[in-house]
């Protein structure tokens, strides 16, 4: 029983009230500090009108400030709604509208995105901004609200654990954002049991967060504080400053998208920093390519870790750093997979009919935990996906006899070229495999014969040179003329979505625009 998100928080700042508990650049708060400032964040909201049970949005960058405001959201009573930060101003109003939010905490570096929407939302009546702002919007200022008189203690507003507390939205990386709700029982769930399973288990890890604290490495916040260790808060996650900031800090761990995996194998100054104290680099978001997580094993050595998630789901599964081995063809093999599921995690396969598949079978990936959403902010859509108790991902994927799962696609994302399924991600990897490509996205675009043709996006490798031809007989050679793309584009970078994951929506529009549908 882990009591509510303010209980959990209460218990690590008085074990470690004196220790670190996060760092910003040159600023750093003690567990007693965040723990005042938690509770003066709380006090103020109640003290602005806040009641319990109402929604605030929260937007600011991974600074100081985010961790008290989102722990004084919660301990006023108050219902966090996560604004991701690389959203644009509609995506902002589309959040807080769809939430009713009443209460906004924000940067003044978003202060021009909220001018734009803020005659739009008559429901939000008090806007509390962090910085200098160019006053476009009637907010009022965080330090007077917030950090300004005597200390006080956390109110009693009764909170209970299957009270709501949270609303995320879910990347969109295949349709519109969808608002999920969790309680803090689930939200609690969630991020402990990934934290003991996922994390550095050892007491007082730094953990570096250069990834927006909007995206899931907030799900290691919590972790870290109960193990009385450090968040260090990164203003971005550029492959410079987390290679300068694990030499300053004495990192030991953090999580990342795939993308940062590849450039921190491809940057040139890699080893002109002491990356000595880094026991654990967690990714996710998708799958690492086989060929380029050996590279990064023999490059980091055997601190990686990966997680299978969902807005929806909670995570789901993980590949243990014991299991990234390269000993033999079977640990090979598996490094292909996204682990095996978590504990306390069911995962079963089924067809569309919702029928359990035997192992080994493709199918699309269910999974059923205590730390799964309690359903969508619209309850009419919750049958797209939560159904007898079970979370129905849209992912396609199969267990082997060993119980590791592996990740076909997106069940959306899937390619129907003449009759035939083609599931970008396997052609990915095989593209990944080429020594001269860094990144790809594969797409289907529309084709006059087929319906769908396979179309690639390739970041080649600095300095490296390859043709259309030589990428298209290589995928060919491995997965046969179906799946082999019929045209390549080169280009220097992919678009990403807010939260991080190669947005194949932007890649795709283009040739679809003007059609009806977006499949062929």
């Amino acid at each position: 029983m882990w009591g509510t998100l303010p209980d959990v928080l209460d218990r690590a700042c008085t074990y470690y009230s004196d220790s670190t508990a996060i760092i910003d650049g040159d600023r750093s708060l003690t567990y007693r500090e965040l723990l005042d400032r938690r509770d003066r964040v709380a006090d103020g909201l109640i003290g602005l009108g806040l009641r319990k049970g109402e929604r605030v949005g929260l937007l600011l960058p991974n600074c100081l400030e985010f961790i008290p405001a989102q722990h004084g959201i919660w301990a006023a009573g108050g219902v966090l709604v996560q604004l991701p930060v690389r959203s644009s101003a509609d995506g902002f109003h589309t959040n807080l509208s769809q939430t009713g939010a009443t209460t906004l905490i924000y940067h003044a570096q978003f202060e021009d995105r909220i001018a734009a929407i803020r005659d739009r939302l008559p429901e939000l009546r008090t806007l509390i901004r962090l910085g200098s702002g160019s006053n476009a919007v009637d907010a009022l200022d965080y330090s007077e609200v917030f950090e300004d008189g005597p200390p006080v203690a956390r109110p009693d507003v009764g909170l209970v654990e299957d009270d709501e507390a949270y609303v995320l939205f879910t990347s969109g990386s295949t349709g519109e954002p969808k608002g999920v709700v969790n309680s803090h029982r689930t939200w609690a769930q969630y991020s402990i049991s990934a934290g003991l399973e996922i994390g550095d288990t050892r007491f007082g890890e730094v953990f570096a967060h250069g990834a927006p604290l909007t995206h899931f490495t907030q799900i290691f916040v919590m972790p870290t504080f109960v193990r009385g260790g450090v968040n260090v808060m990164l203003p971005g996650l550029d492959v410079d400053g987390l290679l300068t900031s694990v030499e300053r800090y004495g990192v030991t761990a953090t999580a990342v998208v795939p993308t940062i995996v590849y450039l921190l194998l491809d940057h040139p100054r890699r080893g002109e920093h002491d990356l000595s104290s880094l026991r654990t680099m967690i990714y996710a978001g998708s799958p690492i390519a086989p060929e380029r997580l050996r590279e990064a094993l023999d490059a980091f050595g055997p601190i990686f870790v990966q997680t299978y998630a969902g807005t929806e789901q909670g995570y789901v599964s993980c590949l243990r750093k014991n299991e990234h081995r390269v000993d033999s063809a079977t640990w090979i093999g598996r490094l292909a997979s996204a682990g095996r599921p978590m504990f306390q995690v069911g995962v079963r396969i089924r067809d569309d009919a919702g029928r359990d598949l035997p192992v080994g079978e493709t199918g699309e990936i269910c999974s059923r935990q205590l730390g799964q959403m309690l359903g969508y902010l619209d309850p009419s859509r919750n049958h797209e996906a939560l159904r007898d108790g079970w979370v129905h991902t849209g992912d396609i994927g199969r267990l082997d006899a060993d119980g590791f799962l592996y990740l076909v696609d997106r069940k959306k994302d899937m390619i129907v070229s003449g009759g035939f399924n083609v599931f970008p991600r396997q052609v990915e990897d095989v593209l990944a495999t080429h020594p001269a490509v860094a990144l790809s996205a594969v797409v289907g675009v529309p084709h006059g014969k087929w319906g769908e043709a396979v179309h690639a996006v390739v970041v080649p490798k600095a300095d490296a040179r390859v043709t259309e031809g030589e990428l298209i007989a290589h995928v060919k050679s491995a997965l046969g003329g179906v799946a082999a793309p019929k045209t390549i584009e080169f280009t220097d970078s992919v678009p990403v979505n807010p939260a991080g994951k190669v947005d194949k929506k932007t890649i795709r529009a283009p040739y679809w625009q003007g059609r009806e549908r977006q499949i062929g």
